[in-house]
């Protein structure tokens, strides 16, 4: 869900941002960021490769193994698996929600 620039020109009663102005500002700022953020060594490290890549892959792994399935941690394997997709969902939310249409692209639309 983007918010379209011209939606977010309403102004309420009292001349203020409306919500759809902060809103769009909120996501832009957060976009903007987290694009830091996936710049830096140590995020790239830990988070994209060891959390989204190394921790997935492994906790994959482990759903196969014997123990894991005798002991019943199954679920608690998924869970951690759904956490790392819950993460990555939100931060591709933050790239969808916090790029704003260019004025090429809002005369497309």
């Amino acid at each position: 869900m983007l918010i379209n620039q011209a939606e977010s020109q309403l102004k309420d009663t009292d001349g203020n941002k409306d919500l759809l102005t902060v809103e769009n500002e909120y996501w832009v700022t957060m976009h903007d960021a987290l694009e830091r953020l996936e710049q830096n060594e140590d995020f790239k490290k830990v988070i994209q490769i060891g959390y989204f890549k190394d921790k997935a892959v492994n906790g994959v792994s482990l759903l196969a193994t014997d123990y894991v399935k005798q002991a019943g941690a199954r679920g608690d394997i998924m869970e951690q698996l759904v956490a790392i997709s819950q993460l990555e969902d939100y931060f591709a939310v933050i790239h969808n929600l916090g790029t704003v249409p260019t004025d090429a692209e809002d005369d497309e639309e």
